[in-house]
């Protein structure tokens, strides 16, 4: 408990993974870091580790027994991975319904979400999209001039440009060169995306 209490204590959240990990269960918590699993993969001992853990400790923490060279080898438990999936699609809705209530904790899960490609993160991504499209102009105003420049440039990157035109319509945007998108040629945008089932049929 004292391990997973320091862990609580550090403000930096670099990842979704360690975003959700304070309330998360034990059993989706890698039990070296106590941050949710990212690659959940099963060491030679049996025991399940998350695949970023391994690679920095070079041994089977169970054991000591040192671990293949390449730990790409090691099978991923795809059981777990899906229950960590689930759970923060989960936690990026609850995120999304509050979003009126707390900008600035949707602004930080949309900024952790890019770049990612998993149905869970762009699921909830979406969710949070639409919760601000729910929150419009007069919503965003309430963020300070860096935070709404901030949440422009990362509606860039994630393709919703002009999501952003739309919220912040006085922002100066001549100064700065548009950010590089990180959606992959082609791919739809996470709105868009959304009504792909209807437009497809069954």
């Amino acid at each position: 408990p004292g391990e997973r209490g320091e862990k609580m204590a550090s403000p930096m959240k670099q990842t979704l993974e360690e975003e959700f990990s304070t309330d998360a269960p034990e059993y989706l918590l890698d039990p070296i870091t106590f941050h949710l699993f990212r690659k959940p993969v099963v060491a030679p001992s049996g025991e399940t580790y998350d695949l970023a853990t391994l690679q920095r400790t070079k041994n089977d923490p169970t054991t000591r027994e040192q671990l293949p060279q390449d730990l790409s080898t090691l099978p991923v438990n795809r059981a777990l991975k899906r229950q960590v999936d689930t759970y923060i699609q989960k936690k990026l809705e609850e995120v999304a319904t509050n979003t009126d209530k707390d900008l600035r904790k949707a602004l930080a899960c949309l900024r952790l979400a890019l770049g990612r490609t998993d149905d869970s993160c762009l699921n909830g991504t979406r969710a949070i999209l639409q919760s601000l499209q729910r929150v419009g102009p007069e919503g965003v105003q309430s963020l300070s001039p860096k935070e709404q420049l901030d949440l422009d440039l990362v509606l860039q990157r994630l393709g919703e440009g002009p999501l952003g035109e739309a919220l912040l319509p006085n922002l100066d945007r001549t100064k700065r060169p548009p950010p590089p998108s990180l959606l992959p040629p082609g791919e739809q945008t996470p709105l868009s995306a959304a009504t792909t089932p209807a437009a497809g049929g069954a």
